[in-house]
């Protein structure tokens, strides 16, 4: 597949989209927790947030579970986590530490630095019956309907920017501090991960440049 954003022509308005977007900037992953804290199982006693990053998650979670715990790898963002002093987050040193069951989990941003399948098949393990998984990810560009959704997410980023960012900033966006991977698997192939591991999980296309994928463990009788 020809990759447009190679394209000469396209040079000069890629350009300008990103330099207006250094002015207007968002999180796009926070911009998914609308979406997390709205489809949350009905009960809430342990959540678990795999790849917590600074935390800002894990703390709103706080305030509808009894507990959650806040994994990463990376010891700068278990300690920022740390930082906010929520008592009812527990800080662990990544997804191998989780101790199920757990009536929700979430990733964003994180599934893409795991081994998609054994991370779902420790998902599945993790949630209690009824427990509900939350992913926000990241996918590789691999069809037609990839570089519709990219393109689509390209156009929408510097409107949602603005919305969210309508005052310039002049000060440029610094690094994320968190490690950044490139994903390995399109969005066609996570679901049809997904399909086979937790059958009757939903995988969609979301604006800006993000997939979501939900699935609920089957309650008991």
């Amino acid at each position: 597949m020809v990759d447009l954003r190679t394209h000469p022509a396209l040079q000069l308005p890629i350009r300008a989209l990103g330099w207006f977007n250094a002015r207007h900037p968002f999180s796009h992953n926070d911009h998914f927790h609308g979406w997390i804290l709205g489809n949350l199982p009905e009960r809430r006693a342990r959540a678990l947030d795999v790849g917590c990053g600074e935390g800002l998650l894990a703390s709103r979670l706080a305030q509808r579970f009894d507990a959650v715990d806040a994994a990463d790898r990376d010891e700068g963002m278990r300690a920022a986590t740390e930082e906010r002093g929520e008592r009812r987050v527990r800080v662990i040193d990544g997804f191998d530490a989780a101790d199920g069951p757990y009536d929700l989990i979430t990733m964003i941003a994180t599934l893409h630095h795991l081994e998609l399948a054994p991370a779902l098949e420790r998902c599945r393990a993790l949630l209690a019956p009824g427990g509900r998984l939350l992913v926000v990810g990241l996918a590789r560009e691999g069809s037609v309907a990839d570089a519709v959704w990219l393109t689509g997410s390209a156009l929408a980023n510097p409107v949602m920017g603005f919305l969210r960012h309508p005052i310039p900033t002049s000060v440029p966006r610094a690094e994320p501090p968190f490690p950044v991977r490139d994903p390995e698997h399109t969005v066609d192939q996570i679901a049809e991960a997904a399909g086979r591991i937790l059958p009757g999980s939903t995988v969609r296309r979301r604006l800006p440049f993000r997939y979501t994928l939900e699935w609920t463990a089957r309650p008991l009788p």
